[in-house]
């Protein structure tokens, strides 16, 4: 046997294993993302993968207690726009300011930008987990934070500045050593719901999630001395209904290699022919 013909059938069996090995294999399909948010009292948006090595901080709300356009930062929602890939999982970073009552509340919106096919996935408590922080509430920290140190964002005048989203390093600790637990419902996005009723411009389907870090009977207590972090429970892809994309069949894989077979039998024979 030549040693033309062993490296193409040599080559044909590397690509025949290789057609197996990642068969049906996913690959991450890039997303186009849209997201209405709000929080009581505070928040940071990121995504990024499951164990919080590249997180990927997208925006966070008002500095203060009161809102940029309602009567509280949590009145009235912000709307985002970001790149993210089906793999990657969302976070939402929450914090309150120890009085009243916390919350928060949000719907995604993804695309592939391709077929024009839209999938939502809102804050409900069957598709999100929380843990919380060993880490301070940033509310407590807030008088620490130098001016020029302060996260950029919207502060009423005459308003209290009430802390920075935490930084990423500390999140990634944080999210790799948690507990992490099931989100819990706090009710649907409708008046009735309170103390914030319902807020316009989220589908009134999602549910408020709770970020209480203390007792559940003391909320909005001195005893929040701490921040939650949600999770999506899986992937972007996954909970949307957006899958990524896989590679070819094992079906597929063994014709092409088939051709490659077939390819390298004609060139030994036309070789012995010729000779």
């Amino acid at each position: 046997m030549s040693k033309l013909f062993k490296s193409l059938v040599a080559g044909t069996v590397l690509s025949v294993g290789l057609a197996i090995g990642s068969a049906g294999e996913a690959k991450a399909v890039s997303l186009t993302g849209s997201a209405t948010i709000t929080a009581d009292n505070h928040y940071g948006f990121f995504y990024g993968d499951k164990d919080g090595n590249s997180l990927n901080f997208v925006g966070r709300n008002e500095l203060g207690a009161k809102g940029s356009e309602g009567t509280y930062n949590w009145s009235r929602p912000e709307s985002w726009k970001f790149n993210v890939d089906s793999q990657d999982y969302l976070y939402m970073v929450v914090w309150d300011d120890q009085s009243v009552d916390e919350t928060w509340l949000g719907e995604f919106n993804f695309s592939t930008g391709q077929s024009g096919v839209s999938k939502n996935l809102l804050s409900k408590a069957t598709d999100w987990e929380y843990m919380i922080s060993k880490s301070a509430n940033p509310f407590s920290l807030r008088n620490t934070v130098k001016i020029e140190d302060r996260d950029k964002g919207f502060l009423a005048a005459g308003d209290k500045f009430e802390g920075n989203v935490p930084k990423n390093g500390e999140l990634a600790q944080e999210i790799q050593t948690g507990n992490w637990i099931g989100a819990i419902n706090r009710g649907a996005n409708i008046r009735s719901t309170g103390p914030w009723g319902q807020i316009a411009g989220i589908s009134q389907n999602a549910q408020f999630l709770n970020v209480t870090t203390a007792d559940r009977q003391q909320r909005g207590t001195s005893k929040n001395t701490n921040y939650t972090i949600f999770r999506t429970r899986s992937t972007v892809g996954e909970l949307s209904g957006l899958p990524p994309k896989s590679v070819p069949e094992p079906t597929t894989a063994f014709g092409l290699a088939a051709l490659g077979l077939i390819g390298a039998t004609s060139l030994k024979k036309r070789k012995v022919k010729l000779g």
